[in-house]
């Protein structure tokens, strides 16, 4: 098997800081930095990175005392992709957040990307939406806002009695959780 080279290129507007690889990996650049105590050398080292809670891959860098936190995705597409049409945002094409491979991410317009997401199945019909059952009458709710309703309760405390965040007073259960028999 043949062994491919990363490409490292300079991430706009940190060119002095860090670089980033057509692979996503971010390396923080050896460099002198204002310190406390006076003057600090940091070592050439590769980032950490972490999943936000929307599943995407995020970093962290800091220039001149302040830390900001970034998508990998919009860093990778910043360095490797053309905008001619000056886009505002980066689609994962295959749907897949997780994949930030070059070839998965192209520049879009919010339009675009709202289409490509109804397109996928992304958004849209709620792909785990989960019924509600009364399981004291058997009947079945398609939400937890309509089995609220019915039971004149607020949203929020049926969600809560639902998720197990109240102690639930009520027959109401999701329908998944229930096992047959």
């Amino acid at each position: 098997m043949k062994a491919t080279l990363k490409i490292w290129k300079p991430i706009k507007g940190y060119e002095n800081e860090y670089l980033i690889s057509d692979e996503g990996e971010i390396k923080g650049m050896e460099r002198y930095v204002k310190h406390r105590s006076g003057v600090k050398m940091i070592k050439e080292h590769v980032l950490c990175k972490r999943m936000d809670r929307s599943a995407y891959w995020t970093v962290r860098l800091s220039k001149d005392g302040k830390d900001l936190t970034f998508f990998v995705h919009r860093l990778l597409a910043g360095a490797f992709l053309s905008n001619v049409f000056n886009y505002r945002e980066v689609n994962h094409i295959n749907g897949s957040k997780e994949d930030n491979r070059i070839e998965n991410l192209e520049w879009v317009s919010h339009s675009q990307n709202v289409t490509h997401a109804y397109k996928t199945g992304l958004i849209g019909i709620k792909k785990n939406c989960v019924e509600i059952i009364n399981t004291c009458t058997g009947e079945i709710f398609p939400t937890i806002k309509e089995a609220a309703v019915v039971h004149s309760l607020n949203y929020s405390t049926c969600k809560n009695y639902l998720n197990g965040h109240r102690p639930n007073p009520t027959c109401l259960r999701y329908k998944r959780e229930l096992k047959v028999a």
